[in-house]
C-alpha cells in the first residue's frame, strides 16, 4: 500500500512542477524508489510510460489555456517546455485531433486528459505465493520481437504469440527442443527502453547441440530471482496482467528484496489435458537490499507519514 501512496506523491510533485523541467531521476526520488523500478512500477500500474504521461498532461494544460488565456500559442508554447511552435503543434495536433491555433479561435473540441490518482482495491486478495532461486547464468533461444513505444506493448506482445502458434514456429522450436507440440514456451521480457518498449522472446533454455540461424540466443546472467506463482485460465486473458500488477503494488513495498535491471521471465505449465488451466511463474531478478538503504528507506518513509 506504501507503494501506492509514494507514487501519488510522485504525481503530486510532477503537477506542482509540470511547467518547469522535469527529471526522472528527481520524480523517482520523490517515490522513494530508483529510477529504474520506478519507471517499471509506474507503466505496470498506469499503462503509461513516464513520458508520455507527463506530455499528455502538459497538452490537456496547454490546451486549458488557450482557451481561457491570452498568452499566444508561442508563449505557451515555450512555457509548457517546446523548443518550436512546430514542434508543440505536431505534439498537440496528435493528442487532440486539432491544431493549437482552432482551439484559440474556438472552433475546435480538444481531449481531457486527466491527472491520475492511484487507489489499490484491497478486497477479495489471495495471498501471494513466492520462492526463492539462486541459478547460475545460462542461454536461452528462441523468437523474439521488438515491441513499440506506443501503449500497445501487451497487445503486441498477444498478437504475436498467437501468430508465431499458428505460422507453426512454436511447434518447430519444440520440435527442435524434443518437446511435444503443445510444450509452453517461456516469455522473456527483456531489454526495457525508458519509453516503455522491450524485447519479447519465446524460448527455452539453449540445448547442447548446434542452433539453426534462425533462432535468437539471449545470455541470462547468474542472479537471485525471486519466483511468484499463479494458476489460470486459457479463457482470462489477463491474468498474467493482473499477477503483474499485484506484484508491483502487494510485494513490492513489503520486502527486503529490489528488482534489478535483467530480464523477467514468464514460465507457463499446462495443468489439464484440455490445455484450458494452467500455472504460471514470474521471474524477477532481483538483489536484497543492504542495511544502509533499508535504513534510509524507513527514515524517508516516516518523515512522509
Amino acid at each position: 500500500m506504501e507503494t501506492i501512496q509514494y507514487l501519488n506523491h510522485a504525481i503530486d510533485y510532477i503537477e506542482e512542477n509540470i511547467d518547469k523541467p522535469l527529471e526522472v531521476d528527481e520524480i523517482a526520488k520523490v517515490a522513494l524508489l530508483s529510477r529504474y523500478h520506478f519507471q517499471r512500477i509506474f507503466h505496470v500500474l498506469t499503462g503509461f510510460t513516464l513520458a508520455e504521461y507527463i506530455r499528455n498532461r502538459k497538452l490537456t494544460l496547454a490546451a486549458e489555456e488557450l482557451i481561457l488565456r491570452k498568452e499566444s500559442v508561442t508563449e505557451i508554447a515555450f512555457k509548457y517546455g517546446y523548443e518550436s511552435v512546430d514542434a508543440f503543434t505536431k505534439a498537440f495536433r496528435r493528442l487532440h485531433g486539432v491544431t493549437p491555433s482552432a482551439v484559440r479561435k474556438g472552433t475546435a473540441t480538444i481531449k481531457l486528459f486527466p491527472r491520475l490518482s492511484l487507489q489499490l482495491d484491497i478486497r477479495g486478495r489471495d495471498e501471494m505465493n513466492y520462492h526463492i532461486v539462486e541459478k547460475d547464468e545460462w542461454d536461452m533461444i528462441g523468437i523474439e520481437m521488438q515491441t513499440t513505444s506506443k501503449n500497445t506493448v501487451e497487445q503486441e506482445i498477444t498478437a504475436f504469440c498467437d501468430r508465431v502458434w499458428i505460422d507453426g514456429s512454436h511447434h518447430k522450436l519444440n520440435e527442435f527442443l524434443g518437446y511435444p507440440i503443445m510444450h509452453m514456451l517461456d516469455g522473456v521480457h527483456f531489454d526495457f527502453k525508458e519509453d516503455g518498449s522491450r524485447k519479447y522472446m519465446l524460448g527455452w533454455e539453449t540445448p547442447k547441440k548446434e542452433i539453426p540461424k534462425i533462432y535468437k540466443v539471449l545470455h541470462i546472467p547468474a542472479c537471485c530471482w525471486i519466483v511468484f506463482e499463479h494458476r489460470a485460465d486459457m479463457r482470462n486473458k489477463g491474468a498474467i496482467n493482473e499477477l503483474w500488477k499485484r506484484i508491483y503494488t502487494d510485494w513490492i513495498s513489503s520486502t527486503c528484496f529490489e528488482q534489478i535491471e535483467g530480464p523477467c521471465i514468464e514460465r507457463y505449465f499446462w495443468e489439464d489435458d484440455a490445455y484450458y488451466k494452467y500455472r504460471c511463474e514470474v521471474w524477477i531478478p532481483v538483489k536484497k537490499k543492504v542495511e544502509e538503504d533499508i535504513h534510509e528507506y524507513n527514515s524517508m518513509s516516516s518523515t512522509r507519514r
